[in-house]
C-alpha cells in the first residue's frame, strides 16, 4: 500500500484486523523506500500520521457525534432522515482506542528509521553561500551538485513569511531553472556570474551550494534535504 488516507482509522470498515493490515502494509512501503533512500513522501506523510493520531488519541471523548449510523427511512412530515447507530458507542470507542494504541507505536518507529537516513544525509552535505551573502536573501539561487559527478541542478528560490495568528508561517518555493555542468573553467563561482547575467533583475542574489558526499536520489531525498537546510539558513 503506498499511501494512507489521513482518516483512516475511522473511515471504512471498522476492524482492528483489517486496519492492523492496512497499517502494516503501509509501513512495510514506507521500509522498503527508506531502504531505498528515498525519504519523501514517507517520511512527511508518517509525521502528520502520527500528529492526526495523538490528536485522535486526545479527543476521544467528543467522537460520539461520529458514530456510524443506519439509514431507518424518511419523516415526510418534518423532511427529515432517521437514523440508528450501528454499533454502541462503547464498541466504537473501544475499537478505535485499541486502533490507535496499536498504530502509535508502529508509526513512531518507522519515523526514526527514516530521521536516522535523514541525519546521515545531512551529515554528509557540505552547505555554503556562493560569494558574500548580502542582506536581501528572499530571492536567489540554489546550487545542488552530487560527488563525483559534474551536474549541477540550479533552483531558483523564493522565501516568505506569511503572518498567521499565533505564529508566523515560513514558506519557501523552488522552481528549477536548468543544470550547469561543473568544471575547471566553469566553477560554481562563473555558475553564479552566468545566472546574474541571466536574471538582470536580481543583480546581486543569495546563491547557496549543496555538495553531497553521498549519491541519494535527487527529488526523494538530496534536494528536500537540502531545502530544509536552506531554510534554516534563510530563517537565522
Amino acid at each position: 500500500m503506498d499511501t494512507l488516507p489521513p482518516n483512516w482509522v475511522t473511515e471504512g470498515t471498522l476492524d482492528f484486523e483489517y486496519k492492523k493490515y492496512v497499517l502494516l502494509a503501509y509501513l512495510q512501503h514506507c521500509k522498503k523506500r527508506f531502504g531505498e533512500t528515498r525519504l519523501y513522501p514517507p517520511l512527511s506523510e508518517l509525521v502528520e500520521h502520527y500528529r492526526n493520531l495523538a490528536i485522535l488519541k486526545q479527543g476521544m471523548e467528543g467522537m460520539q457525534d461520529r458514530f456510524p449510523k443506519e439509514l431507518l427511512g424518511l419523516d415526510s412530515r418534518r423532511l427529515e432522515m432517521s437514523y440508528e447507530s450501528t454499533i454502541t458507542p462503547e464498541e466504537y470507542i473501544s475499537t478505535i482506542t485499541e486502533i490507535v494504541e496499536f498504530a502509535i507505536p508502529g508509526i513512531k518507529d518507522t519515523i526514526r528509521e527514516g530521521k536516522d537516513i535523514y541525519d546521515l544525509v545531512e551529515r554528509h552535505i557540505e552547505f555554503q553561500p556562493v560569494g558574500i551573502e548580502p542582506i536581501y536573501r528572499d530571492e536567489g539561487f540554489l546550487l545542488v551538485n552530487e560527488e563525483p559527478q559534474h551536474e549541477v541542478y540550479v533552483y531558483s528560490f523564493r522565501y516568505s513569511i506569511i503572518p498567521h495568528s499565533t505564529e508566523a508561517l515560513r514558506g519557501l518555493e523552488l522552481t528549477y531553472v536548468g543544470s550547469e555542468r561543473k568544471s575547471i573553467v566553469n566553477t560554481i563561482e562563473q555558475i553564479k556570474l552566468s545566472l546574474v547575467k541571466r536574471f538582470a533583475s536580481l543583480p546581486n542574489p543569495a546563491t547557496f551550494f549543496c555538495l553531497s558526499k553521498l549519491q541519494v536520489p535527487l527529488i526523494e531525498t538530496l534536494l528536500p534535504v537540502t531545502r530544509r537546510m536552506l531554510m534554516k539558513r534563510l530563517a537565522a
